[in-house]
């Protein structure tokens, strides 16, 4: 076998004879000298793989996990989700923020509770004590989703064989949001971001194009078009492009704004270096605290968010009579009933059909 010479001794690398590549692992464990196969090139195994499984395996064995059935009985909910964000780490962007949510809220209910005595009654318990808490249904599902990931993680990894949990329920969600703009707040978010370079181009590609701002943050100047006067948006929700199109003074202020910039440079920023989104969100929000001033907290479908710009555009084109066919291609939908939703706004929705029904019938009476 053959040492890897990015990572030396610890990835060991066989070449078969058919030019296929066996890679093995080598590590300690209490002072003896552990080779582990991970598998072959042709599997679909690399260096890094290996390298990330060996790290995944001295993590665990750092942290106290035993995998004997015998550890199984005194395994507490803390140690297995200790293991899970240690191996997420490198891998999850979000880790810190559930690890946060985890230590207020998981943890205190059953964090020293043995997996062996999990069951179904300590979530109920939870999503009550949730609740009275003030806690939104949705909220308190994301914190239930946690725990879902957290043993699932364990049942992938062979540190436990089955989940405790048997008939987990979540909260029934109303996550529709219908809330748009009017053409007076229109007005009045344009003189709120008119100072501000950076949210004022955010603010009129999303009005523009109803692109998600996950979206509109990575353009860059090579998808603009200057002849076609289009946008290439990157649709990350489904893994595609589509093209997006602004009104004229909008296209005119983008183009004078990049005309300096490279072709890799981002156009939503002030020097072309990347904005991001936790700068849009906390500037956005300030401003929209303003338009949900007299609303509840938990009144999700009238407040106003940085996704409320995507249904404004959509929106104000079926009020516009444009077909819901065309809407679909501009929001980029897959299905059709994502855009049904905005049917109800078009001028030819029946209002008219309705209101004049018994017009003559009435006359005279």
């Amino acid at each position: 076998m053959q040492s890897s010479k990015r990572y030396g001794s610890k990835v060991q690398l066989n070449h078969l004879k058919n030019g296929d590549i066996t890679y093995y692992i080598v590590y300690k464990i209490a002072g003896k000298t552990q080779y582990k196969k991970v598998g072959r090139k042709s599997e679909g195994i690399t260096e890094k793989k290996a390298i990330e499984l060996r790290n995944q395996i001295l993590s665990e064995q750092r942290h106290g996990i035993d995998l004997s059935q015998k550890s199984f009985k005194h395994l507490t909910f803390d140690k297995l989700a200790e293991t899970y964000f240690v191996s997420n780490e490198a891998h999850n962007k979000s880790n810190k923020m559930y690890q946060q949510m985890y230590q207020n809220h998981i943890q205190p209910s059953f964090g020293d509770v043995t997996i062996a005595k999990l069951d179904d009654s300590l979530i109920y318990e939870l999503q009550a004590l949730k609740k009275a808490d003030g806690k939104s249904a949705s909220t308190i599902n994301i914190i239930i989703k946690l725990i879902k990931r957290i043993i699932g993680f364990g049942i992938a990894k062979g540190i436990i064989s089955y989940s405790p949990f048997r008939n987990i329920k979540l909260f029934r969600v109303n996550n529709t949001r219908l809330r748009y703009l009017s053409t007076s707040e229109i007005e009045k978010l344009n003189e709120a971001v008119q100072n501000n370079k950076v949210l004022k181009l955010f603010v009129k590609i999303a009005l523009g194009t109803g692109a998600r701002a996950n979206s509109i943050l990575s353009i860059q100047k090579k998808d603009i078009n200057l002849e076609t006067r289009t946008i290439t948006l990157k649709d990350f929700k489904r893994n595609d492009t589509y093209l997006g199109y602004l009104d004229e003074d909008t296209f005119e202020m983008l183009e004078e704004h990049i005309k300096n910039f490279g072709a890799n440079s981002f156009v939503v920023s002030e020097d072309g270096a990347a904005t991001k989104y936790q700068r849009i969100y906390l500037d956005l929000t300030k401003i929209f605290n303003k338009f949900n001033s007299e609303l509840a907290k938990d009144d999700r479908a009238n407040r106003v968010v940085i996704h409320t710009l995507r249904h404004t555009f959509a929106s104000h084109l079926a009020i516009a009579g444009v077909s819901i066919q065309e809407i679909q291609k501009l929001m980029n939908h897959k299905d059709i009933k994502q855009t049904l939703k905005y049917a109800k706004l078009m001028p030819d929705s029946g209002r008219e059909f309705a209101q004049n029904l018994y017009k003559d019938s009435f006359n005279g009476n």
